[in-house]
């Protein structure tokens, strides 16, 4: 017998429809994410050789940063998700008010565990060090300036984490989460306000572009701060943005749609049933949304 490709045999698990429509293999993916993440964000980076007298690498070390590790978690986690509860509790239907902050939601979260879990991984993963790395290293005096050295026979800091951390430099973390939020809050906001709709104001765009705003601005504090090389932050963001149109439109119909507001559903309680002759009866909590 066949497998069905788009259920993989779970439409035999009791109550299925439901559990697909609150999506929650999603969320246990969020999870998954985040535990995964633990042991790589902790991990040691690859540690590249480097000259000591590169001066892409020969820049000062800020102590304080514009955009700190708490601002950012902030501005790409809990700023958007305040967003999407306000407006959701303001504009949405009461009907399916509770599904639709839930599934807006869901989304944003899995599109900032994912980003966070990808970024940390390739960061580990390359090893480039950063533009303040000489800075952090504070090489050892007659280090060859024509020869390439390692960290381990040159650096001599006693600051080891913030040396491991200089080699950390692509992609960017802070560029990639920020879109990765905030570039799904614009999409979001696009959705809900309508912005492809001929017939509403050019300020409803503004509202929804103001997000990737933020994030590009703070993708480029992070060469002010000397944290990043370009490339880092374009990588980074090009990550975030990636991620965030992925999970948000697995959710969410295009938003020159004529309901671009309304969430999409699994329908699997309608169509698989009548395929495969799963069960004749629909839990009436997995019927499809209808919003006015």
């Amino acid at each position: 017998m066949a497998v069905n490709r788009l259920t993989f045999g779970m439409e035999r698990v009791p109550r299925y429809g439901v559990m697909s429509k609150w999506k929650v293999s999603d969320a246990l993916l969020c999870v998954i994410f985040f535990l995964i993440n633990i042991p790589i964000y902790h991990a040691d980076p690859f540690q590249r050789q480097f000259y000591v007298n590169d001066p892409t690498l020969s820049h000062p070390h800020a102590t304080n940063q514009r955009v700190s590790e708490n601002a950012l978690l902030g501005y790409s986690l809990a700023l958007p998700a305040t967003v999407i509860i306000i407006v959701t509790l303001l504009i949405a239907d009461p009907k399916h008010k509770l599904y639709l902050l839930y599934v807006s939601l869901l989304g944003l979260v899995l599109s900032w565990t994912f980003t966070s879990l990808l970024t940390d991984y390739l960061k580990n993963w390359i090893g480039r060090p950063r533009p303040d790395f000489i800075a952090r290293c504070k090489p050892k005096k007659g280090t060859p300036l024509d020869t390439l050295v390692t960290a381990s026979d040159t650096c001599t800091t006693k600051n080891l984490a913030r040396l491991m951390d200089g080699f950390r430099s692509t992609p960017s973390g802070h560029s990639s989460e920020s879109f990765a939020g905030l570039g799904y809050l614009y999409l979001w906001l696009s959705g809900q306000l309508l912005t492809e709709n001929p017939k509403v104001s050019f300020w409803r765009s503004v509202v929804a572009c103001a997000p990737l705003i933020g994030a590009a601005t703070i993708a480029i504090s992070r060469t002010e701060d000397y944290r990043h090389h370009f490339v880092d932050v374009l990588l980074g963001s090009v990550i975030g943005l990636v991620i965030a149109y992925k999970t948000y439109f697995r959710n969410f119909p295009a938003i020159s749609s004529e309901t671009p507001f309304k969430p999409l559903l699994d329908d699997s309680d309608v169509s698989l049933q009548a395929s495969y002759n799963i069960s004749e009866e629909r839990d009436e909590e997995a019927l499809p949304l209808r919003e006015g």
